[in-house]
This record gives C-alpha cells, sequence and structure tokens, in this order.
C-alpha cells in the first residue's frame, strides 16, 4: 500500500519552539537548540568544547543547530570521528530525549560528509588522473554515508550514523563551497511530499530522477534516501550532474558543435550510470533554483542526448526577474515551475556571514527572519504574476494550482523576504 502524502512527510525534526511557529526551522533550515538539552548532553560525556563550537548560543534560551564549523567544512573535517562518537552517546544515553542537539549531531555530520563528496566529485571529474587510489571508492562511500544520514534526518533509517569512511584523502582538496542554496530539511520535505504525490505517482513513466549539483546536493540525497522506502515498486533511480552556469561559470559545459560536453559532469562511473539510465527513459530534473533557466535546458539537452525524454521542475522560482523591464522568460526550461520565490543568495550570504564571524545573536536579530504572512500567500502572488504574463501554457498553471493547494494544506517552510533589486539570481 502506498503511504499517503496528503500530509507532510514523518520527517524526523524536532518541534517548534512555540504554539505560534508553522515550521521547527528558520530560512537556512537551522533548528534552535534548548541550552538544556547542551547541558544534559555535556552531562554524558560529549566534549563541552565541540558542543561549543558546533551549537554556539544565541540567546540565553536558545543555541543555533549550525555555525562557522558548518559553513566552513574543508577546515572542520577532523570532527568527523567526534561528532560521530557524540551522536552515539547521545543514542546509547539519552534515546529519545535531546531532539534539537540529535537532529543537530546528524545534519553536522551530514554536512561534512556531502561536502567532502562534491570537493572528490569536482577532482574526480576536473583531474582524474591525478587522484590517488582509492579516491573514487571514497566517493562512492562518502554519497552511502550521507543517504543514510539523510534517511535518519527523514526518521525513515535506524537512529544513528553508518560506518563513517575515513577522509584522510579530503585533506589534500583545494575547492570547498561554503553552502548549499537548498539546504533546509523543512524545505526538503516539503518539496519531496509534492514530488511524490503531483509529479511521480502521477507519471509512472518517469524511471529516474536527476538532479544538478551543487545547490541541489541536499535534496538529491534525500530522494535518495525516501524514494526506495516510500515508493519501493518504482525502481527509481537517483542521478547527480555537476551543471551551473552562474555559480560554476568556469566550468565549460557547452561543446563547440553544441550540446553538452558530459565529461565535465561527472565522474566516469557516474557518467555510465546515468547514461543506461536514461536511454528510453522518462527523466525527472529537479534543481533547486531557476532564474535565467540555462541550468534546466542544459541538463534537458544532455538528457535527450542520452536517448531520453525529461520533466523539469525548480523548487525555487526567480520571480521577481518577472518585474523587470524585458523579463526573463523561462517557460520553455521549467515543466513545472515552483510558486515558491527564492530565497535570494544575497540574503544567504548575510546571514551565514554573521555565523562565520561566530556572532550568533547577530543572526537570531537579523530582519530577514521577520518575514510579515505565509510562504502559501507568496506562492499565491507568484501565481498571480504567472497568469498575468500569459506564456505559460494551461498544463503548467494546472501544476502552479496543484502545488498552491498542496502548499497551503501542508508546507510548513517559512515566508522569505524579498530580494534586493539589482542582483543577479541563481541559473
Amino acid at each position: 500500500m502506498k503511504t499517503p502524502l496528503s500530509a507532510p512527510l514523518p520527517w524526523s525534526l524536532p518541534p517548534p519552539t512555540s504554539s505560534a511557529a508553522d515550521s521547527p526551522c528558520d530560512l537556512l533550515g537551522i533548528v534552535p537548540v534548548p541550552p538544556a538539552e547542551l547541558r544534559a548532553a555535556a552531562q554524558t560525556g560529549i566534549s563541552p568544547a565541540l558542543l561549543t563550537a558546533f551549537f554556539p548560543q544565541a540567546t540565553e534560551t536558545m543555541a543555533l543547530s549550525r555555525s562557522a564549523p558548518y559553513y566552513r567544512p574543508g577546515q572542520h573535517l577532523a570532527a568527523v570521528p567526534a561528532l560521530a562518537s557524540a551522536l552515539k552517546n547521545v543514542d546509547k544515553h539519552a534515546p529519545g530525549e535531546l531532539p534539537a542537539l540529535r537532529h543537530a549531531l546528524v545534519e553536522n555530520l551530514y554536512n561534512l560528509l556531502t561536502a567532502g563528496a562534491f570537493a572528490l566529485w569536482e577532482s574526480l571529474t576536473d583531474q582524474p588522473a591525478q587522484q590517488p587510489p582509492g579516491a573514487a571508492r571514497l566517493l562512492d562511500d562518502l554519497l552511502e554515508a550521507a543517504t543514510h544520514l539523510a534517511a535518519d534526518l527523514a526518521g525513515l533509517a535506524p537512529v544513528g550514523p553508518a560506518e563513517v569512511p575515513p577522509t584522510d584523502l579530503l585533506s589534500g582538496l583545494s575547492r570547498w563551497r561554503v553552502f548549499r542554496e537548498l539546504d533546509s530539511q523543512q524545505k526538503i520535505a516539503d518539496e519531496l511530499s509534492y514530488l511524490i504525490s503531483h509529479v511521480i505517482d502521477p507519471q509512472p513513466e518517469i524511471r529516474t530522477v536527476l538532479v544538478p549539483l551543487y545547490g541541489s546536493l541536499a535534496l538529491a540525497l534525500a530522494v535518495r534516501a525516501v524514494l526506495p522506502a516510500l515508493r519501493p515498486d518504482r525502481q527509481l533511480s537517483v542521478h547527480l550532474v555537476r551543471l551551473g552556469f552562474h555559480d560554476q561559470a568556469r566550468v565549460s559545459y557547452l561543446q563547440p558543435g553544441g550540446g553538452i560536453d558530459h565529461t565535465a559532469t561527472a565522474p566516469e562511473s557516474h557518467r555510465e550510470a546515468l547514461a543506461a539510465a536514461a536511454a528510453g527513459s522518462t527523466v525527472l530534473v529537479v534543481d533547486d533554483n531557476v532564474g535565467y533557466g540555462s541550468t534546466l535546458r542544459a541538463a534537458r539537452s544532455l538528457i535527450h542526448q542520452l536517448g531520453g525524454q525529461t520533466v523539469t521542475r525548480s523548487v525555487e522560482t526567480a520571480w521577481q526577474l518577472y518585474h523587470r523591464s524585458g523579463r526573463h522568460d523561462v517557460s520553455d526550461a521549467a515543466d513545472l515551475p515552483s510558486l515558491r520565490p527564492n530565497l535570494h543568495y544575497t540574503i544567504q550570504n548575510r546571514l551565514i556571514s554573521h555565523l562565520l564571524r561566530t556572532d550568533a545573536a547577530a543572526y537570531v536579530r537579523d530582519p530577514a527572519h521577520r518575514v510579515p504572512g505565509r510562504l502559501s500567500q507568496q506562492m499565491a502572488a507568484s501565481y498571480d504574476l504567472a497568469v498575468s504574463t500569459g506564456s505559460w501554457s494551461s498544463g503548467q498553471l494546472a501544476a502552479m494550482r496543484a502545488e498552491l493547494a498542496h502548499a497551503t494544506a501542508s508546507w510548513r517552510s517559512p515566508a522569505v523576504p524579498a530580494a534586493p533589486h539589482h542582483t543577479r539570481a541563481a541559473a
């Protein structure tokens, strides 16, 4: 029997901090950790220095589940064994008693492994001949361990991490990304609930899911973790490609004669797996954000090269571009564009900068957290704008209405602040 998804997925998030709160997470997906949980954790033997470094106190009644180490993963890989040990300690000595702290431990461990996996993905793709023995196997081990942690975050796996692979080979990597654009467990839960109910279940011809990296990596691994558990009969495969024309402009994805250079997108074994899965298949492409449409168009071209067809989806849409003179029409790029407005990268950068400066109090005080209204109200305004442009098909508008109804009934993601004027959006 299929799991009904008219209600939110059973995501393993701590409860909201007040009865008036709609979501346990904020704009970035950070959850508040009660100081009492930190004190109780220290009594179980977890290092107070580890707790202070990773979960900074912002107010007298609240610490944060993320800190500078979360957003500087290349500098903090050495903490992986300590975080894994702390998680085991909580599960052994305080099972079920420290929900916010446990979520924070899992997510910090998950972030370090996924950030390491992407750094290694880039290195294996761009310099395959220069990799030490075992690098390709380590990438797969990192993705497997991170997928287990994603299942844990979703409440669909036994507690505790899988065997955490050694990270020694990652210490020599030079490129580390500071943050992923789609990095909120509540947002991922809302999106997956919509995708399963309104895209995957109604379209049995979809057998493959493709997620462009880097911004969508957290969603990609959640899909890998959740879909097999909730839809085991579908045998869906999930694949990753590095594609981007805003934050990855240094990479030449376009071939001189047209088409996409597949060798620039993934290590060899992952390219081969995608090619086999895409041939003769309908592939659901899910990107974190559509602004100019370049990434979705490139992903579609790649799948067509491999002999497949696509259904393209954006988790967020840069609707502010439609207010500009000479608006950017992406109706040809996103078959299923979300009505969710995007959290602009400049706002994300500002919020993260507070944490990088170790100023948790400034993070909490930032006005971006105090947006009036609900996300569903913002989405309704996006729908009105989409209708007014006249460029979307009746099928696309019907999908938007279905998403709006789903969001109004069950989504718990917070509303987002308006994007600044005269700034670029993601691709």
